[in-house]
């Protein structure tokens, strides 16, 4: 006998089975509430803090931070897109921050930091030994490329060395290296009093272009060169147009 002949003998056993069972459903309650409030009941059961997540840390809000981050940074550079998995977001991030300091540091080393300007400290010298050789009319022509390109504050810079080194070679400034702009002002001061009051409002004008960052410009460098020639030839001549300080003698 093959095995689907014997399937109406099985479904008749089957409900004879569950004659007791289906014979209790009518003496079920009827349900007193619609099915509408029966929803709701269910849903503000499942609200409950019992039923909710656990809110997530803050070191895992951070990881999940730093991984889309990184996972954005991947899309830009072209090397796929998504979070990446967190130990790998961590080493790329401390990767990048070191390539960060390595940059700052070499920066900073090589004088390259805000174009080698230095922060305003009375001990800054003004020229250095590396610088020594250089004559007035090196540090002139470097001024007027400075100022071509707009760059006054470095113009102003090294308007002021030229002054310097022209006081130096008529022995008004005995040392030229390493020295600060305040004690070029008290060499001036003792050894050329007809030109200290022009030289220290040049040199109060050269540090707050240099130092303090105050706006220079064409009008700045051109009161620098009225000063400067009061210094070199307080009685003569009458004042020079920018181009000629530096070759006064």
């Amino acid at each position: 006998m093959s095995w689907w002949t014997g399937l109406p003998e099985l479904s008749l056993h089957t409900l004879q089975a569950l004659q007791p069972v289906l014979g209790r459903l009518d003496d079920l309650p009827v349900p007193r509430e619609d099915p509408d409030t029966v929803r709701r009941m269910a849903e503000d059961i499942l609200a409950g803090p019992e039923y909710r997540d656990p809110p997530r840390s803050l070191w895992d809000r951070i990881n999940e931070g730093i991984s889309d981050f990184i996972g954005r940074l991947f899309e830009l550079v072209g090397l796929g897109g998504g979070s990446v998995a967190p130990i790998v977001a961590w080493l790329v991030l401390f990767v990048l921050v070191g390539l960060v300091a390595l940059l700052v540091y070499w920066a900073v080393q090589s004088g390259m930091w805000g174009e080698g300007r230095p922060t305003r400290d009375q001990g800054e010298p003004v020229i250095l030994a590396t610088d020594a050789h250089r004559s007035a009319r090196d540090w002139l022509s470097e001024a007027e490329r400075h100022e071509a390109e707009g760059r006054w504050s470095e113009g102003l810079l090294c308007r002021y060395r030229s002054l310097v080194v022209e006081l130096v070679g008529r022995e008004v400034i005995p040392e030229l290296v390493g020295r600060t702009a305040g004690e070029y002002a008290t060499d001036v001061a003792q050894r050329h009093p007809a030109g200290s009051e022009s030289f220290s409002a040049a040199t109060e004008l050269f540090e707050s272009a240099w130092y303090g960052g105050a706006t220079t410009g064409p009008e700045e460098r051109d009161i620098f060169v009225g000063l400067a020639f009061h210094v070199l030839r307080p009685q003569t001549e009458p004042e020079p147009q920018a181009q000629e300080i530096g070759s006064v003698s």
